[in-house]
């Protein structure tokens, strides 16, 4: 944990002034460094497993976050594995209701502490469903109610929410996951082929 909290919270290293887009891939190469430090390989065994088996995937996620989300859903998409996303938290609460034992939700959230999404997910448990959170910060209430935390580098403040060096972190914890996922059956791959050439007449 100590480890982990140092890597959140060391600071970029120093460019050349005066060149905005060194520093910015500087400082977004470094959170993909550091997000790759701060990942619990065990979680991630964890959370593909639980994503693998589950009956339905609910994606709830808000803002710059339902961005991440958009991408998960695209990626299981394309492995054939069924989602539904929501970005709006009324419809999250109302989807949550509904949810069971077998289900599990995949919650993004940067801050871990979004008002609307913490009441989705409350909902949730309370239907014993199976919370998987990303997110950049280890500790929050969402990281206690969710069942499997994976943590991106970069947490964001008020006034750097969507910054990008915090969500390449965050769409890094989207690839490895569902790297972790198609370790689970060929059928998924299968099924990335598939998809593919379903779009193939698409191009010019």
């Amino acid at each position: 944990m100590a480890v982990a909290l140092d890597v959140q919270q060391g600071q970029p290293q120093a460019v050349s002034q005066g060149d905005s887009i060194d520093e910015l891939v500087q400082e977004s190469v470094q959170a993909l460094i550091d997000t790759g430090k701060l990942i619990n390989r065990e979680a991630l065994r964890h959370a593909g497993l639980a994503l693998h088996e589950a009956s339905s995937v609910q994606i709830y996620g808000v803002a710059a976050s339902a961005i991440i989300g958009d991408y998960l859903h695209y990626k299981l998409l394309r492995l054939g594995k069924s989602a539904q996303l929501f970005s709006d938290m009324h419809r999250a609460a109302m989807n949550a209701a509904t949810l069971a034992e077998q289900d599990l939700a995949i919650v993004i959230s940067s801050s871990g502490s979004t008002k609307d999404l913490l009441h989705a997910v409350k909902i949730a448990k309370k239907r014993h469903a199976r919370v998987i959170l990303l997110s950049n910060t280890l500790r929050s209430p969402l990281a206690d109610l969710a069942d499997l935390l994976l943590v991106a580098a970069k947490p964001e403040g008020p006034l750097s929410a969507g910054s990008l060096n915090a969500k390449v972190g965050a769409m890094l914890l989207v690839e490895v996951l569902v790297n972790e996922l198609i370790t689970h059956g060929s059928h998924y791959a299968q099924a990335s082929q598939q998809t593919a050439s379903a779009t193939l007449p698409l191009l010019i």
